[in-house]
């Protein structure tokens, strides 16, 4: 009898069909998946594992943006504290949209450029380039890293970001590119209102200079006529 109920209350096992990747319908059911996700060790990305509120931000941003889960958690990456697109990501949007996108360098050393062409589904075509004059500009050319080890493939993602954050928005939908946002540094999201000053406000209002005290009056004792002061004068005309 025992085994009987158990079997029966065991899910059915169904095969063939299509696949289809598991996506949350509700709050709960994000946050249930999410913190199944948290320990699946290294088949996450390594900032996300044990974090279930991180997985659930992710999950919850590349629903946004038409990301199946598991594809949220390889394809977003928090740069500089803002979520990213980064990697063939970027193209994948893109090319779902319906758009397409193409980049070619021409020149090299010093006079590499490489051009993004965007042509998006109803036929509007937009390029954007970025050259490695532009890089040494912006202090990026020679720089640790992919600069120095890739310099024409990252001339070439600088010009296809540009393209796709200028020409198809509608993929991104407000996600930055890791990869551009990257070379931004830590400092770029840093507050930059003034602090106030101490001692009052900027530009202290001018108060009037204090007036000298008058001198005070004197009488005489005896017959009580002003002697000194600043209505003696007066007082003597007076009389």
């Amino acid at each position: 009898m025992t085994n009987s109920i158990a079997k029966h209350d065991r899910a059915p096992v169904t095969c063939g069909g299509t696949l289809t990747a598991i996506i949350p319908q509700d709050i709960d059911q994000a946050y249930r998946l999410a913190q199944a996700l948290s320990g699946g060790g290294d088949m996450i990305p390594r900032d996300f594992q044990k974090n279930p509120e991180k997985i659930m931000a992710a999950i919850l941003k590349g629903m946004e943006i038409g990301l199946a889960p598991m594809q949220a958690l390889s394809a977003i990456a928090i740069v500089n504290g803002r979520p990213t697109i980064w990697g063939d990501a970027l193209r994948a949007l893109v090319l779902r949209a319906g758009h397409m996108i193409d980049c070619e360098v021409t020149g090299e050393g010093k006079s590499a450029v490489a051009t993004a062409t965007l042509t998006r589904a109803s036929g509007q075509v937009l390029k954007r380039t970025f050259s490695m004059a532009d890089a040494e500009n912006a202090g990026l050319a020679g720089k640790a890293g992919p600069w120095k080890q890739y310099p024409t493939r990252m001339l070439m993602n600088r010009a296809t970001a540009f393209a796709v954050r200028d020409g198809a928005a509608d993929a991104l939908m407000g996600m930055a590119v890791a990869e551009e946002v990257s070379d931004y540094g830590p400092d770029a999201a840093r507050d930059v209102t003034p602090a106030p000053r101490r001692g009052g406000p900027r530009f202290a209002p001018q108060l009037p200079e204090p007036e000298d005290d008058p001198e005070p009056v004197q009488h005489d004792e005896e017959t009580g006529e002003v002697i000194e002061g600043p209505d003696s004068d007066f007082m003597r005309d007076m009389q």
